[in-house]
């Protein structure tokens, strides 16, 4: 019996020493990371629920080590006096690392409660005035657009704005068609009344571009997916395609926390270009844009995420992103994020 209690005690020093050192390497981990999620975890209640991965793995360890012939009386004995030896060294481990952790990350615990009440009773609104800076950006893409624009082209604006970006172009082409897969195009082509040039449509129920082939002097994808051959396809011989896209870079910060497997490969004007190039296009020009936006307040990053992209701006939802950008704001008096664009301008040769 002493034997027994002997091997338990070894057990459960070795499993501790292995939690110390698997929690400690986490927590500089998280610490780095300002992972305030992770803290306010530490702070719950003691609850055991490895039963099952303890039988499992017992199980294995003891098929590999046990000297007792399998399946006899003697083998089921000692496999449940082994199993509870398991069981009950992992639940006191557990328990020991979960009051070491409270204690050694008593401050981070008390700090992440402050940040999660603050957060928990912010009010959201749009009415206020913006309380972020933006980067100067290498090029404006309305500029480099008027560039290869006349008066007699068609040109085609695919966009996801709501026809923002096409409006600063009235009455600057023959005609102009302005694109929008998602928003009600009625409701678009009311904020043109005013130019009878200018229509209003979507893609066809097949994803098309709805126009026939080489009809279009000019394509310009403002920020929106597209499909190369279509383009290809409704663009006149020596026509532009114009495109203006984010990069891989874009708003990194909450991304890769939020979608860590889908940064494989990269998305900038190299690769853009090399896209365009295999269905025959010329690149004529390329720009690239890495830029900052600083933020001053949680209702500042609200604001810009409600119109640059609204699913993000759920609060709740993307807790741990608010509260790691609260605790920058809180140490630095601003919270920082890349921004990524660029622009690449190919011509149609045949």
């Amino acid at each position: 019996m002493e034997y027994l209690i002997v091997l338990l005690l070894i057990f459960i020093g070795v499993l501790f020493l292995m939690q110390l050192v698997f929690f400690e390497l986490t927590r500089s981990k998280m610490e780095k990371a300002n992972n305030i999620n992770w803290f306010l975890s530490l702070d719950k209640p003691f609850s055991y629920n490895r039963v099952g991965y303890m039988v499992f793995l017992c199980l294995i360890c003891y098929f590999i080590s046990s000297p007792v012939e399998l399946f006899t009386l003697s083998w089921f004995v000692y496999f449940v006096l082994f199993l509870a030896m398991g069981i009950v060294a992992d639940a006191v481990v557990q328990y020991a690392i979960m009051v070491y952790s409270k204690k050694r990350c008593r401050r981070q615990i008390e700090d992440a409660h402050l940040l999660q009440n603050e957060l928990q009773h912010f009010s959201p609104s749009t009415q206020l005035e913006n309380d972020y800076t933006l980067s100067s950006p290498s090029y404006h893409e309305e500029d480099v657009l008027r560039r290869y624009i006349q008066s007699q082209d068609h040109l085609a604006v695919m966009s996801v704005d709501a026809g923002k970006f096409a409006s600063q172009l009235k009455g600057e082409t023959e005609a102009m068609f302005v694109i929008e897969p998602y928003t009600d195009t009625q409701r678009v082509q009311s904020e043109f009344t005013d130019d009878l040039s200018v229509k209003v449509t979507t893609l066809t129920p097949t994803g098309k571009m709805p126009f026939k082939d080489e009809k279009i002097d000019i394509v310009m994808c403002q920020k929106c997916n597209y499909d190369k051959s279509e383009i290809f396809r409704v663009l006149k011989k020596g026509g532009y395609f114009i495109v203006n896209q984010h990069g891989t870079e874009n708003l990194k910060e909450f991304v890769r926390l939020y979608m860590p497997f889908q940064m494989k490969g990269s998305w900038d004007a190299q690769n853009c270009a090399q896209t365009l190039e295999s269905i025959g296009m010329r690149i004529v020009d390329k720009f690239e844009d890495y830029g900052t936006i600083r933020f001053h307040s949680i209702q500042a990053i609200y604001q810009y995420f409600t119109k640059v992209s609204p699913d993000f701006a759920n609060v709740n939802r993307y807790q741990v992103f608010y509260l790691q950008a609260l605790k920058e704001i809180k140490e630095h008096s601003y919270f920082e994020m890349t921004t990524h664009q660029f622009l690449v301008v190919a011509q149609k040769m045949y």
